[in-house]
């Protein structure tokens, strides 16, 4: 079972609060924390339904004034072996994509070469030249990916680094050589987690498919310089209120709100396809106070997104850059608008201690069809004074409240909460009026 963590709190949180957690918001009555969907965003590479071709985003990094996005470019017709899998680079800046020119020299397909890495020269004896994480270290970035080295060593997980980000010096050999090339990375506390697909015996698998008699699970282990890591640790599995065919293929985590949040690929047997891959495939949101101990109180919603990147910022929307139909589109959510507390109907609760800004507060929520009434109260949720600042019929990411300024005056830079009530609204964060 997946052990649940409750958080006791020693000190006030940080601005802005985000509802991530279901501790996040206390004493609820009639109101919870939902996740939200998505909205499209924009396309950034079109497949004009070319079947052999897709492209694959790998990792999101802001650099300057542009986000540089790593894709994989597949493409089995292509003539040479190594333009067949490539590691490329597109930057995004407001809503203009482009391709950077990394080389003269024109690559096979046309276009700017913004080729950055190319599989090795030798056929794999298993998986391919995928699953590309990359992460800024410090000065540099590094990566882990998975390709076959210099035989006859197995293909497995190996470790690049980079300066730029464009120019990658590869380490020989593999630093884990499983048959499973399912996995993703991050770097906390000085060192490195790595979330893995681990395959668990089934032997009453109800749907057997491509790997009969096998479940696939999560795994953790982790690392302090990527090249020696710790055995696979199984830490979440399907239990007994999921679906009874459920598997877990894939666990993206990236920081959220002060936490973890994660996005699970799950994975569904396909009676119609008996020995076959499935293409039945559902996302949750997880989430955690530490990337270590997971909670899912979101599992009967389905995103409908999944990706190997980081989400990143551009003005006062939230992006992910998700694989599409073979090509490449971003989908958005305002800004923090991962989840929400929301009340239907009339509800309340109170928030985590937080320290009050001596400049006061705004709201970032959506009661355009409602509204929403704030009261400062102390770490225990009694009221200090007797204002209740309201919001009605408005929509937007910084929405002042009018709170007593002498009471704000008073107990600015001290733990605070505030007595929320709220009705047919959604509040997504509460941070200082800048």
């Amino acid at each position: 079972m997946i052990a649940l963590m409750t958080v006791c709190l020693l000190s006030a949180s940080e601005l802005p609060l985000v509802f991530v957690t279901p501790d996040s918001a206390q004493s609820a009555n009639n109101v919870r924390i939902q996740p939200q969907l998505p909205e499209p965003g924009q396309t950034l590479i079109f497949n004009n339904h070319q079947p052999d071709l897709w492209y694959a985003p790998a990792a999101a990094i802001p650099e300057g004034d542009a986000i540089r996005i790593w894709y994989q470019r597949v493409c089995k017709s292509e003539k040479e072996y190594s333009d067949q899998r490539t590691l490329c680079v597109g930057e995004l800046r407001g809503d203009q994509w482009s391709l950077p020119a990394f080389d003269s020299t024109t690559p096979a397909w046309g276009g700017p070469n913004n080729v950055v890495m190319r599989r090795s020269p030798h056929k794999p004896t298993w998986g391919g030249f995928n699953v590309f994480q990359l992460l800024r270290v410090g000065e540099f970035y590094r990566m882990l990916y998975w390709d076959q080295p210099e035989l006859p060593a197995e293909a497995g997980a190996m470790v690049a680094e980079s300066k730029d980000g464009v120019t990658w010096e590869k380490r020989s050999g593999t630093v884990f050589t499983e048959h499973n090339d399912a996995y993703t990375l991050i770097h906390k506390d000085d060192e490195y987690i790595l979330y893995q697909t681990a395959l668990e015996p089934w032997p009453d698998k109800p749907y057997p498919d491509n790997i009969d008699k096998f479940k696939r699970v999560l795994c953790v282990r982790t690392s302090p310089d990527l090249l020696t890591w710790t055995p696979q640790e199984i830490f979440l599995r399907p239990d007994k209120d999921d679906a009874p065919e459920t598997e877990f293929y894939l666990l993206k985590v990236f920081s959220y709100g002060g936490k973890y949040a994660g996005l699970i690929m799950k994975y569904y047997g396909d009676p119609k396809l008996p020995n076959k891959h499935s293409g039945i495939l559902k996302y949750e949101l997880i989430v955690s106070d530490d990337a270590r101990t997971w909670q899912r109180p979101f599992r009967d919603t389905d995103l409908g997104f999944w990706s190997y990147a980081d989400p990143f910022t551009i003005g006062d929307k939230m992006h992910f850059v998700i694989w599409k139909d073979g090509g490449m589109n971003t989908i958005t959510y305002r800004q923090s608008g991962l989840t929400a507390v929301v009340a239907e109907g009339e509800g309340s609760f109170v928030t985590t201690p937080f320290a009050l800004p001596a400049s006061g507060l705004t709201l970032n929520a959506d009661a355009r069809d409602g509204w929403i009434e704030v009261q400062l109260a102390d770490e225990s949720g009694a009221p200090l004074d007797s204002v209740r600042a309201r919001i009605g019929n408005e929509n937007g990411t910084r929405l002042p409240i009018s709170l007593s300024e002498e009471t704000v005056k008073k107990f600015a830079g001290k733990p605070c909460t505030l007595r929320i009530t709220m009705g047919r609204a959604k509040l997504f964060a509460i941070a200082a009026t800048p």
